[in-house]
């Protein structure tokens, strides 16, 4: 029997607990405070033998969420306007009925369904969330790139040496051997499947969309609108590798007025999967691993890039970049990840094991970050802070050794 003053303090904390997660919906910074606190506390909590068994038994929840995702069960669920039992399930998917109930007990637990009854399911938040394309697709595009990739990487690495992964073939083409698309990577892999590469944009767009804007936390006048040319053939800003656009249409919806013409560049396969583009946007096919064809633009932006490539790569990117920059007036801005030298939080630090297993790439500390600009012949002007968990815009003048 547990104490009665202690279960009586613990009541009083979950109703405090539910009552800030309420009060916190407005306030990001307070809401990701709190949910650190929780974390801590969860690992205060748990002991290590809970620990190390929740992290044995990790992929069980995922594969079993995949399965469902594959036979339809979410979507049918999430549109159901009563609960389903699994015998329904079963007649609606085609799929076994102890199947079912046996993939959506770790589901439940987890808060993804909610069991109305003895084998009989309704959707959550989280599971009506996870029909949206851009979760939806991204999670079955990573969970057949990313997910394969990080079960090989222990054998990839015992089978190097225990070598750090510096450019690939790396846990990507290990996992991958039998299959020739993806002899060349993960991207070359991804465009020979129309249907994965329209679920990695929607991943991408997605995951654009759900974060703070650079432009919204730094001084977009100094860096970027102050001494720009005006005029039809000016370019204020290049917006390369952007997929589908939503960063090129985020930033002319909040400066529909600024000089110059705003342009998206991506590979032929990405540009040509374009659904809808704001007309005010120029859509240009492009490989960065050529020169830059646009001349003098007033700035060159790079979102998320630049931790899909290992340096040698990157290098490259940058330095067909500085090829087309006018000095004195053009800029260089990436906004991506900056790791702290110690105490990473637990995304990025998740993410960079993700780079390292699918693309033989990183997330990089300021220190490795100045090391790779120095190698291309940048000169770092200043690291903005964007966000408190480690996402910043780097901004690079056009004075290149």
């Amino acid at each position: 029997m547990i104490n009665q003053d202690l279960d009586q303090r613990i009541q009083e904390l979950k109703e405090n607990i539910v009552t800030l997660s309420k009060e916190v919906t407005k306030d990001e910074a307070a809401r990701k405070k709190l949910l650190g606190v929780s974390m801590q506390a969860m690992s205060v909590l748990e002991t290590p033998v809970e620990t190390i068994w929740r992290m044995m038994m990790s992929p069980c929840a995922p594969s079993a969420l995949m399965a469902i995702l594959e036979m339809g069960g979410v979507e049918a669920i999430v549109r159901s306007e009563k609960p389903l039992t699994a015998e329904e399930l079963g007649s609606i998917t085609g799929a076994d009925h102890l199947l079912i109930v046996r993939l959506m007990r770790p589901l439940v637990a987890l808060g993804i369904f909610k069991e109305t009854d003895v084998e009989t399911y309704t959707s959550t938040p989280i599971s009506s969330t996870l029909t949206a394309p851009s979760l939806i697709g991204g999670y079955q595009v990573l969970f057949a790139s990313a997910t394969k990739s990080l079960a090989y990487m222990q054998d990839y690495l015992a089978w190097t040496g225990f070598k750090h992964v510096y450019s690939p073939p790396g846990p990507f083409q290990y996992a991958y051997k039998e299959n020739s698309a993806a002899a060349n990577g993960f991207f070359p892999w991804l465009n020979s499947d129309p249907a994965m590469l329209t679920n990695f944009n929607a991943l991408m767009s997605g995951q654009r969309a759900n974060r703070k804007e650079w432009y919204d936390s730094v001084p977009v006048d100094e860096i970027l609108l102050d001494g720009a040319e005006k005029g039809e053939d000016t370019t204020l800003l290049i917006d390369i590798a952007g997929g589908e656009g939503h960063d090129a249409e985020a930033f002319h919806k909040r400066f529909p007025d600024v000089p110059g013409r705003i342009v998206l560049q991506d590979q032929p396969a990405t540009i040509d999967n374009i659904k809808h583009l704001d007309p005010a946007i120029t859509p240009v096919k492009y490989d960065f691993f050529t020169p830059q064809p646009i001349k003098g633009a007033r700035a060159y932006y790079f979102r998320g890039i630049f931790h899909d490539w290992p340096d040698a790569e990157c290098v490259k990117i940058l330095q067909n970049t500085a090829s087309a920059m006018t000095k004195g007036y053009s800029k260089l801005l990436i906004f991506e990840w900056v790791l702290p030298a110690k105490d990473v939080p637990l995304h990025p630090a998740l993410l960079d094991i993700s780079m390292m297993a699918l693309l033989s790439s990183m997330e990089r500390t300021e220190a490795q970050w100045r090391r790779l600009l120095d190698l291309a012949g940048f000169k770092v002007v200043k690291f903005w802070t964007v966000v408190s968990d480690t996402e910043r815009l780097i901004e690079k003048d056009s004075e290149i050794r």
